[in-house]
């Protein structure tokens, strides 16, 4: 019976948990499920740099010092400093069951017509292995060492609280104009409680005018809004 008792009290754990210090990448969406991409675009923010926390999971016991992590970083068509900064010499800290490798994305104008992308890759080293390399769920299979972004300063869609009946035909030109003219956040506009009818009234009004002045300039020979011009026709634009 002592004996029962000494092993009933026992701390039950995995059978040599101990001994694996292992890593991966554990990112989670919306529906609650791992995802190994993001697709990302500039056209809601107000900044031209966008923080990308790329969550790294630890598989073992947390220890009391910090230990550096390996991940390798490349692209096709992005270039480091240029499009994108990331961390120096990341590290899972101390005590840490998880950190968070944060890139930064860089808006240029390559963005406008091009959708750049950058893989991570999670390497072993003396400090973890790669126990796992990928996860099964019930709707697909994902990679847990790699992880691709895609960013862009494109729509593929135009923002819910756009309406054209009211300020015409969504254009990326038309919706950046509106927001730099009358400092507009981007990302109001997929709020409806913030761009209301009377909102989308006053932005018809003032983008109305606005391009007629900027007409008025371009014709009287003066410096003017190129912006408030289609590229292609040279017409101004219309918000009705």
């Amino acid at each position: 019976m002592a004996f029962l008792g000494l092993v009933a009290c026992e701390e039950r754990n995995p059978e040599h948990f101990g001994d694996v210090t292992g890593v991966y990448f554990n990112n989670m969406t919306g529906l609650m499920s791992v995802t190994d991409s993001l697709d990302l675009t500039f056209v809601y923010e107000a900044s031209d740099m966008m923080e990308v926390p790329v969550k790294v999971q630890l598989l073992g016991r947390a220890v009391d010092y910090d230990r550096p992590l390996d991940i390798s970083v490349t692209s096709d068509n992005a270039e480091a400093g240029k499009d994108f900064i990331l961390p120096q010499n990341p590290v899972l800290p101390a005590g840490a069951s998880s950190m968070d490798y944060m890139v930064t994305l860089l808006r240029t104008d390559a963005l406008k017509t091009q959708r750049k992308s950058l893989t991570l890759e999670l390497h072993g080293n003396e400090h973890f292995s790669l126990h796992v390399s990928e996860l099964a769920q019930i709707s697909d299979t994902v990679s847990v060492v790699s992880f691709r972004i895609f960013f862009s300063d494109m729509f593929t869609t135009a923002p819910s609280a756009w309406d054209e009946k009211l300020i015409g035909q969504f254009t990326q030109q038309k919706f950046e104009l509106i927001c730099k003219v009358l400092e507009i956040n981007p990302a109001d506009f997929n709020d409806p409680a913030v761009i209301t009818l009377a909102k989308l009234l006053y932005i018809a009004t003032e983008m109305t005018a606005y391009v007629q002045d900027q007409a008025a300039l371009k014709a009287a020979g003066e410096a003017y809004d190129t912006e408030a011009f289609d590229p292609a026709t040279g017409e101004p634009l219309t918000f009705r």
